[in-house]
């Protein structure tokens, strides 16, 4: 097994998609806030590039079953009914909904690599979910960081990081890694026993932390809270 991992988000990375799986990552906060939804009873997620798109697709749904969800500038936006914190996605709230949601990175993340094998949704929250389904794809995986606009995401990296390490231990086929691979796990080793330090120092995490949003990097942090490995197929986001 190949594993390679996307630092930036790059078109260089999204050639002959088709053989491989990609697990795409935006820790801070949408694959976070995917995996919280449906693990919260949503129904599926429909992951769309703009806010307009969002509001034109929310008409083609009865009120009372759709939910609006994301951000602009790590912000809620006018006319949502929900940001972009997992801590939002409660079941109260999302359970047996269809959940549309725009964010600046992530969404963008899960059209960009479309063409792959399999599109997973992979997080800290699900992180050794997502590891097994790797190895039972019986393919090469690319750990697609959605960056922070542009960016390198330490958050992203340190979590196709982990991947990477429990992939190394679990892994029976021998596991080859790329240079950008190498550099996930280093940073991972850097952090792994404080995930929270990680985000704090990110670019992201201080600016959450300056909107008073600083309680989802804990929230976001946590390892293994559920099993589900959502899977991007056909524009959608399901179990």
């Amino acid at each position: 097994m190949r594993i390679d991992t996307t630092l930036i988000p790059s078109s260089s990375h999204l050639q002959n998609l088709a053989s491989q799986s990609v697990v795409v990552m935006d820790v801070l906060r949408a694959t976070s806030v995917m995996v919280q939804a449906l693990s919260s009873g949503v129904k599926e997620i429909i992951p769309v590039t703009t806010v307009e798109e969002a509001f034109q697709l929310a008409k083609s749904f009865p009120s009372e079953t759709r939910l609006l969800g994301g951000e602009r500038k790590s912000r809620k936006i006018a006319g949502f009914d929900l940001g972009n914190s997992p801590r939002e996605y409660i079941t109260a709230k999302v359970k047996g909904k269809t959940l549309i949601l725009t964010t600046t990175n992530g969404t963008k993340a899960f059209h960009a690599v479309s063409s792959g094998k399999t599109v997973l949704v992979g997080s800290f929250l699900n992180v050794s979910a997502v590891t097994q389904r790797c190895l039972h794809q019986e393919a090469d995986v690319i750990l697609y960081g959605s960056g922070d606009e542009g960016e390198l995401s330490l958050e992203d990296t340190v979590c196709g990081g982990m991947i990477i390490d429990r992939l190394i231990h679990l892994g029976k086929p021998p596991i080859e890694l790329t240079d950008a691979s190498q550099m996930a796990l280093i940073a991972y080793q850097r952090f792994q026993r404080d995930l929270v330090e990680a985000l704090r120092l990110s670019n992201h995490g201080r600016t959450l932390i300056d909107l008073g949003l600083g309680e989802d990097l804990s929230f976001c942090a946590q390892t293994d809270t559920t099993v589900l490995v959502p899977t991007f197929k056909d524009g959608v986001v399901r179990i």
